[in-house]
Formats: C-alpha cells, structure tokens, sequence
C-alpha cells in the first residue's frame, strides 16, 4: 500500500513500531523493519551516549530494503541528555527522529542537515499548529 508515509521512508507498510521507554531494543526494531515498517527507541533508553552510537551503528548495518529505523528524543529542558543524543544520532545516522514534549526546532535543523527526517510528537492538534 502506498502512502505519503511509505513513499517517505522507503517502507512498505505505512506503520511506525512505537518508541516505548524501557521496552523498544534493537531486536525489535529489526524485527520491524522486516516486516516492511519502521521501527522506533527512545534514545533514553541507552544509558551512555556509547550504548546509543553502539545500537546506531549496529542497524544501520542490519538494515534491510523496505524497513526504516529511527530515534524518539526528549527535547525539553527535562532531557540533560538531549542535545549530546542530538549530535550522535546526527552524527551516526538514521532514517528519521521522533520529538516529543518540546520545542523541534534545533531537532528539525540539525537533523535536516544531515538527511534525517523529523516528526513531531504532540498532544493536541493547536500544538501541531505551532
């Protein structure tokens, strides 16, 4: 089926696996991405930026046609780690990263400059507006 969606990532079903704290691995968003979706984590799910350059790198080589993979990230002031996640994820790659709670906007410039896409989590459609 193909959708905005599909055609954006280069996925084949038009579903994004949730980014769910404490339970999204690198084994499940593998899994995702062979069943022809993207599959998501939220960076605070890796303790040190090592642990999150480690899982970067690792599905960007178990990557397979058809699948995206991409990052949750907290991008208010509650996230100390924010924009450290920020610049590996930049650095290391990925198809595409998920804000939540917060401003996007250094998110959607960094990420651009480096060909990832941003998707902005929000609560209510007056914040989508913003």
């Amino acid at each position: 089926m193909a959708t905005k969606l599909t055609e954006l990532l280069q996925i084949k079903h038009p579903i994004i696996q949730a980014p769910m704290f404490l339970v999204s691995n690198v084994a499940m968003v593998q899994e995702a991405m062979k069943g022809g979706i993207a599959g998501c984590i939220p960076a605070l799910n890796y303790r040190t930026l090592d642990e999150l350059r480690d899982a970067l790198k690792l599905l960007k080589r178990t990557k397979v046609n058809g699948g995206a993979f991409g990052f949750n990230l907290i991008v208010n002031k509650s996230n100390v780690k924010y924009k450290e996640q920020l610049k590996v994820i930049c650095e290391e790659g990925c198809d595409f990263i998920i804000t939540s709670l917060g401003s996007p906007e250094e998110t959607i410039n960094q990420a651009h400059r480096v060909g990832i896409k941003v998707f902005c989590d929000v609560t209510d459609l007056n914040l989508q507006k913003k």
